[in-house]
């Protein structure tokens, strides 16, 4: 380890348990940055000691030596970069070094002690370049003491003293910054999220910079691009069985299996690890993909599924409300690519708000059987299955005359118990290829429903030669504003079907259920039990793109509740 003698100026070697306490400089580079090799020159180093790049080290040694410090370390002058041997080690290395400093200064060049405009300095503070850059995120969190100097080399504050300013600036908490609470105790996509919104100005650098936050080591390969940041994540689940690592937004990300840039995790802030509380089974990457094993939640589609994730969003501003996270997966015989459209990544809410539940309401209703699958890039799913994937895909295209504001997914989080589907009314609004359930704009103006949709699905199980049969009902409103909507409603219930039904008999049960909304024996409910089975319609988000419909409703029902309850 290269490090400056604050009294000579020359640069000093040390190795293992011989390295001195020393200070550590943190920076934002610019165009007149000093190199090892012109600081080792001393006529060189003496004519520029004046610039930029020079200055702030001859700084950060005076305040050094202040502090009784002998030594600084400055990435600049203390690396080799000419030798691509010692910038892969000092890379790799680099948390670590400035982990171990006595203290960090932080210089923000583009900060001045007296700002004499409307402005006051901890507005020029927020908004610092440092807080932008890539690199800076390790050097944020390593040190624990971390001084911050403006441009004048004036004291600005220290990093537990500004923790709720650079909370706010960088979405990390507070307890972490002041080290309170251990890095590795964050979720990788709570890691990942903290970095979405940073640059480099190399492409690899994106990854390489966030080496030492998720503790790994790997070779630099400058010129691979984007393969850099896939590399990383493949290193992180071979000691990591985190599930977050997944919870990305494919919208965002150019791939499918791992995210391409950190800003795929944007929405990554509030995922903590472990849902379940129990141990996840292993996964990792093999040559058909990512092998992996959760729970998996059917649809009425053949291939379209869901799986549920070992995370957990905990959101700070609806408080502290928890929601599983699913993945949509599209695929067949267990080989599966993650699915764009109509949405990426779900968030389940748990628990329902009275007046919305009747009865009381079991939070998961989500079965504890799981299933090894692939998950794998869209050219091999697509090579397999193409033809077959087109029609399924199909289904999310409008299709319905005009964009359809509201829509229902049908899901069943324990499978189907034995039972199938009977019946749909209207038979015409349940699209079964998507599993969506979505009113024809031409029968909301027959109906005179306006924006609303209604439904029944009619499930049947055959038994000993007799039937028995599960009705469904769901209904929702959506106002609109601009073609956005802006508003929505929606309930679900469990209804009795008599024995003997016949398709023909459907609109009849509707119309009798509409009545007994009017009458108010009826009441919208997002969760409802009766006999064996719930359905529940808490989960709410938008579709990319607006299709099938712009917002959708997730309708979980599940026919064996006896044996979920026995489970639990």
């Amino acid at each position: 380890m290269r490090l400056i003698n604050v009294n000579t100026l020359e640069i000093e070697v040390f190795h293992g348990a011989s390295v001195p306490k020393y200070a550590i400089l943190s920076h934002t580079w610019g165009p007149e940055e000093a190199s090892l090799q012109q600081w080792t020159n001393r006529l060189t180093r003496f004519r520029k000691m004046k610039s930029a790049g020079f200055s702030k080290i001859r700084s950060a040694c005076k305040q050094a030596s202040l502090d009784e410090l002998r030594y600084v370390w400055a990435d600049t002058v203390c690396i080799d970069k000419s030798s691509s041997a010692e910038l892969s080690e000092a890379i790799n290395s680099m948390y670590t070094w400035y982990e171990k400093a006595t203290v960090c200064y932080v210089f923000l060049a583009d900060v001045v002690a007296r700002p004499q405009g409307p402005l006051d300095t901890l507005d020029l503070v927020r908004q610092s370049r440092w807080f932008t850059r890539g690199w800076t995120l390790q050097e944020l969190l390593a040190p624990s003491v971390i001084i911050f100097y403006s441009q004048e080399w004036t004291q600005l504050g220290t990093k537990n003293a500004l923790a709720v300013l650079i909370s706010g600036v960088t979405g990390i908490d507070e307890v972490c910054l002041q080290k309170a609470k251990r890095l590795e105790e964050y979720s990788i996509a709570q890691r990942m999220a903290w970095a979405a919104n940073r640059v480099t100005t190399r492409e690899e650098d994106i990854a390489y910079c966030l080496l030492g936050i998720f503790g790994i080591s790997m070779p630099l390969l400058y010129g691979e691009g984007q393969k850099a940041f896939k590399r990383l994540q493949e290193e992180i689940i071979k000691v990591s069985d985190d599930h977050s690592i997944l919870a990305f937004t494919t919208e965002l990300s150019e791939g499918t299996v791992f995210a391409h840039h950190p800003s795929a995790f944007t929405k990554g802030r509030h995922i903590h690890p472990n849902f379940a509380h129990k141990l996840t089974a292993p996964f990792s990457m093999t040559n058909a993909g990512l092998s992996i094993t959760t729970p998996l939640i059917q649809t009425l589609s053949p291939y379209w599924v869901l799986a549920l994730l070992n995370c957990v969003e905990i959101d700070p501003r609806r408080d502290m409300r928890r929601s599983m996270i699913y993945l949509p997966l599209f695929g067949k015989d267990n080989r599966f690519m993650r699915a764009r459209t109509p949405v990426s990544i779900i968030c389940k809410t748990l628990g329902g708000t009275s007046p919305y539940t009747s009865g009381t309401e079991i939070q998961d209703l989500n079965s504890r059987t799981e299933s090894s699958y692939y998950i794998s890039y869209f050219n091999r799913v697509y090579n397999v299955y193409g033809t077959e994937m087109d029609i399924a895909m199909k289904g999310f295209e409008h299709g319905l005359g005009t964009r359809a504001p509201l829509g229902f997914m049908i899901a069943f989080p324990r499978g189907m118990a034995g039972y199938r589907l009977h019946s749909a009314y209207p038979p015409d609004d349940l699209r079964p290829d998507t599993s969506f359930f979505i009113q024809r704009a031409s029968r909301r103006d027959k109906l005179g429903f306006g924006p609303e949709v209604r439904g029944l699905l009619v499930f049947e199980r055959e038994h000993a030669g007799t039937s028995r049969f599960v009705g469904v009902y769901m209904a929702g409103y959506a106002s609109e504003s601009n073609s956005e909507v802006i508003h929505c409603e929606w309930g679900c219930r469990i209804v009795e079907i008599p024995d003997g039904f016949e398709q023909n008999d459907s609109a009849k049960l509707l119309e009798s259920i509409q009545e007994g909304e009017k009458a108010g024996t009826h009441p919208w409910v997002q969760y409802h039990h009766s006999g064996n089975a719930v359905v529940e319609a808490n989960t709410h988000f938008k579709t990319l793109g607006g299709e099938p419909c712009s917002d959708a409703v997730m309708v979980e029902i599940v026919f064996d509740v006896d044996t979920l309850v026995q489970e639990r």
